[in-house]
């Protein structure tokens, strides 16, 4: 009888030993999972695999524009971009076709017809893919006149802004980017002079939508998180051979 007792006794303190031997045992291995995830880092990002977005801007007259994605050899080799499809919007497709979109501005008339283009070229080892533009839309009334000013830093896009208020507006690119290929985004067409080197000469916006870039985003193989990327604003004009101006 006294060690039936003696055994009620016991019980409720084996009981207690089972479950602190049980909590323990979890205990362990949640410290030890936690100690294997703690010394196993995700592996580092291979340099190799990386994405490089080389973001610019390039004006080309019209009939220049209209020869890309010709099989000239030797105006691929001069004129790399030319090899570049053109993304068509409300601007412009690759043949300059959507001509409804221009002001009738006879005061032009010596001036050539010129297309302003952002450029996006992968110069990485990667893939970018998803790509997503950021872009200010604007719909001007008549002509914009710019006067360029080569003593100081010319602040395009203000210029523009300033005319017409801007809807944002977001477009996906329809294909990847591998290594060395590139696209054109037409962003306005413009009556210019050949040479860009004239002080204090005029150009006139005379596309009724203009597109400005603001930002860039796109994913890669080398890494999990989408990169992004603010353009930079147009610069000054340099000429970069007949009919074709870089803009920064």
């Amino acid at each position: 009888m006294a060690k039936k007792k003696a055994a009620d006794k016991d019980a409720p303190w084996k009981s207690l030993q089972l479950k602190l031997g049980v909590i323990t045992v979890i205990l362990g291995l949640l410290t030890t999972g936690y100690n294997l995830l703690k010394k196993s880092p995700s592996p580092p990002v291979n340099p190799d695999l990386k994405a490089k977005l080389e973001i610019s801007y390039i004006s080309m007259t019209s009939d220049i524009y209209a020869t890309a994605g010709s099989d000239s050899a030797a105006r691929k080799k001069n004129a790399f971009y030319l090899d570049y499809p053109i993304l068509t919007n409300e601007i412009s497709d690759n043949k300059l076709q959507k001509t409804d979109q221009l002001f009738s501005d006879t005061a032009a008339a010596d001036f050539d017809l010129f297309v302003t283009c952002l450029m996006i070229q992968n110069k990485g080892k990667g893939d970018a893919s998803n790509i997503e533009l950021d872009l200010s839309k604007l719909n001007i009334k008549e002509p914009l006149t710019i006067t360029e000013d080569n003593q100081t830093q010319n602040d395009y896009d203000s210029q523009i802004r300033a005319k017409s208020p801007a809807v944002k507006q977001v477009i996906q690119l329809p294909s990847t980017l591998s290594t060395g290929q590139g696209i054109l985004i037409p962003l306005f067409i413009s009556y210019d002079k050949p040479s860009p080197t004239n002080t204090n000469r005029q150009w006139k916006i005379e596309s009724k939508t203009i597109f400005l870039p603001d930002n860039i985003r796109f994913a890669e193989p080398a890494d999990t998180a989408r990169q992004s990327l603010k353009i930079r604003k147009m610069l000054s004009p340099v000429r970069l051979a007949e009919g074709v101006q870089g803009r920064g």
